[in-house]
């Protein structure tokens, strides 16, 4: 009894990698609290309206603007977008206001304006005429004269008008005025505002930061700002702006899958007042077909997998029928129930999303990630000594373990102080762990479901180590990126591959396949691989370039699984082990068994990929790869079964037909 005691405890502690894997994960769990507990402080999200989605129901069900809002209220709607107002939009009458030359004003308006200004300005220029009726009157021009400075403002009879000192050309897809009409109705109902600015030119970056400023201080319910363009708006001087969503209290909104030119540098600049937003306009609705039961899937996809806290949601562009109101209120309710379901906190009347409060991960971030990389790559330099029989993969001395140690300390302190060691040591972490990962799953092909378990509680390990070095809010927002995703893909597909031609695991050394002719059907699947592998890493956060039959699919396996798991998981990676354990026990295939070694890397550098999606919650990114094993299990087995009981007494019947 005392002897196995005793060797209970070499194994426990001097394993080689057993303290280094210890200590990795308790270090990984200490430096992921503050992640783990803003993820759970900060799960709630707003659903907005677009304003002018509100004047259209309106318009169709015979109901006011307010009953209108007040069912969507009801509904789940916490806010309101309101945008600012191209010269495109004022000129076709988006606004109750004239927009156009000056000379189309009227002989009287024209008469009463008091300007020291004439000639081809008064009659070709661009003027604004607001009637007297409208309370927000002189805010309008208020802000026009702050916003094109040389412009000229002057009451009249009947109003107020401005002639303003840009051109047309200038004017026509830029800002020219807010939508006041939504601005004052969120005002009375006391509603937070989504604030959309429109693009301007760069010439006019301070004319957009004051005359916003004066905004902000009229409408104190605008909560967020959002702008809108190819261009962000300050471009390419951003700092103004940043520094005025900061003083002023409000939040930046982050668009998801945005291309617009400056908006990182433009988040950078308003960092920690940020806030992710998912929305779908009508024009991508319409020329991409999305259903509405597709679009609350991804509403609920974009919170509970990158922790979207804003989601823009419309009325459907397809929708005809008398009853747009209700279906509307249906489709609300209904997600947000579905949001509720998942655990997230949708915000009533009147609530609002708060940015995440920033924090900076300590030296205990890095030296988890060190302890983990010491540990994979220490198992892996002790698989390629000519010694490996001999060591057992697993012993090692205490003083062989201290020096471990202390050399991942050394690193850790390294990676603690320069950014760019942190980046590398994440990345050759992330890679070494999944491949260290795989060749554990394919040493235990006697017992595939073990050896599968092994693998996947390495690559757990491994991935909370490195998602401990980078989760602080600047990831976590992605302002900054990981730049050891695709080398986690690559890397584990190298090492296995020269493990295995190096120890003969493969039948032929990597000279002797060499100086060989070439077998075509190595060639095939050569070829194959390598186009996998291609198309993996092209795609991978190209989410646009996923055929539409892949998203079905998703979508069924997240309406059964709530968490998806990855398809290299469920379909390639698990089953290759199995089909690998198949091989190996009745010695099939001897030649061709490479590629399915290879294939069961995919698990492991997904299992560890996922952990690198730092805006994914980490409960989500747990329950999804649990569920990635088991399923992926589950699936080896019946293709396993499936083999057995079919293809192989299919293949021998048919070659034995050929044969004779």
């Amino acid at each position: 009894m005392k002897t196995v005691i005793r060797d209970v405890r070499s194994r426990l502690f001097f394993s080689g990698t057993g303290v280094l894997l210890g200590v990795a994960f308790v270090f990984s769990l200490i430096a992921l609290w503050p992640r783990w507990r803003a993820e759970t402080e900060y799960r709630d999200v707003a659903i907005v309206a677009d304003y002018s989605d509100i004047v259209g129901l309106s318009a169709m069900s015979g109901r006011s603007r307010a009953e209108v809002f007040d069912l969507l209220r009801k509904s789940g709607v916490s806010g309101l977008m309101v945008s600012e107002k191209t010269g495109q939009e004022l000129s076709t009458g988006a606004a109750p206001l004239f927009f156009g030359p000056a000379s189309s004003l009227s002989p009287e308006i024209r008469k009463g304006l008091k300007t020291p200004v004439s000639g081809p300005r008064i009659e070709n220029g661009p003027a604004v005429f607001i009637d007297k009726g409208k309370a927000y009157s002189q805010k309008a021009m208020t802000f026009l004269l702050s916003r094109f400075q040389g412009s000229f403002v002057s009451p009249v009879p009947g109003g107020v008008c401005g002639l303003l000192s840009r051109s047309w050309d200038q004017l026509f897809l830029s800002g020219v005025l807010p939508d006041y009409d939504g601005l004052e109705f969120a005002k009375e109902l006391n509603v937070p505002v989504l604030y959309r600015i429109c693009p301007a030119p760069p010439s006019d970056g301070a004319g957009v930061v004051s005359s916003l400023s004066g905004v902000l201080r009229e409408y104190p319910n605008i909560r967020c700002l959002s702008p809108t363009g190819e261009i962000a708006v300050g471009y390419p001087d951003f700092k103004p702006l940043g520094e005025l969503v900061k003083q002023s209290g409000t939040t930046l909104a982050m668009v998801e899958f945005s291309r617009q030119i400056g908006a990182p540098q433009l988040s950078w600049s308003a960092y920690p007042s940020l806030l992710p937003l998912h929305s779908v306009t009508h024009e991508e609705i319409l020329s991409r077909n999305i259903g509405r039961q597709v679009l609350e899937e991804r509403m609920v996809r974009a919170v509970k997998e990158r922790s979207v806290r804003l989601l823009v949601f419309r009325p459907s562009a397809m929708n005809y029928s008398p009853s747009v109101l209700d279906t509307f209120v249906r489709e609300l309710k209904s997600l947000s129930s579905s949001l509720s379901e998942r655990s997230v906190r949708v915000l009533g009347p009147s609530g609002w999303p708060e940015p995440v409060r920033p924090w900076r991960n300590g030296l205990l971030a890095s030296i988890a990630c060190s302890f983990a990389f010491a540990a994979a790559a220490f198992r892996l330099w002790i698989r390629w000594r000519p010694d490996e029989a001999k060591t057992g993969n697993r012993s090692v001395s205490a003083p062989v373990l201290l020096l471990l140690g202390g050399a991942a300390l050394l690193v850790a302190f390294l990676s603690w102080n320069i950014s760019f060691a942190a980046r590398l040591l994440g990345a050759l972490t992330a890679g070494l762990v999944a491949a260290e990962a795989s060749l554990l799953a394919l040493d235990g092909w006697e017992r595939p479901v073990l050896g599968s378990l092994k693998g996947f509680l390495f690559a757990v390990v491994g991935g909370l180590a490195v998602a401990a070095l980078f989760s602080e809010p600047t990831y976590m927002l992605r302002l900054r990126s990981f730049s050891g995703v695709k080398l986690t893909l690559l890397l584990p597909l190298m090492i296995v591959l020269l493990y295995d031609l190096k120890k003969r695991v493969h039948p032929e050394s990597l000279g002797q396949i060499i100086e060989r002719p070439p077998v075509w059907g190595e060639l095939m699947l050569l070829g194959m691989l390598l186009l996998g592998a291609a198309i993996m890493v092209f795609r991978s956060d190209n989410v646009q370039f996923v055929p539409d039959f892949e998203v079905r699919l998703r979508d069924a396996l997240e309406r059964f699984l709530v968490a998806r798991p990855r398809n290299k998981e469920l379909f390639v990676g698990y089953p290759a082990l199995f089909l690998f354990s198949l091989c190996m026990k009745d010695q099939l295939w001897q030649r061709y068994r490479e590629i399915l070694r290879l294939a069961v890397t995919l698990a492991f550098s997904s299992v560890v990929n996922s952990f690198c999606h730092f805006h994914t919650p980490l409960s989500f990114i747990l329950f999804r790869e649990f569920n990635g094993w088991w399923s992926g299990v589950l699936m080896g087995v019946a293709i396993l079964f499936l083999c057995r009981l079919v293809v192989i007494p299919l293949w021998a019947r048919f070659r034995g037909a050929l044969m004779g």
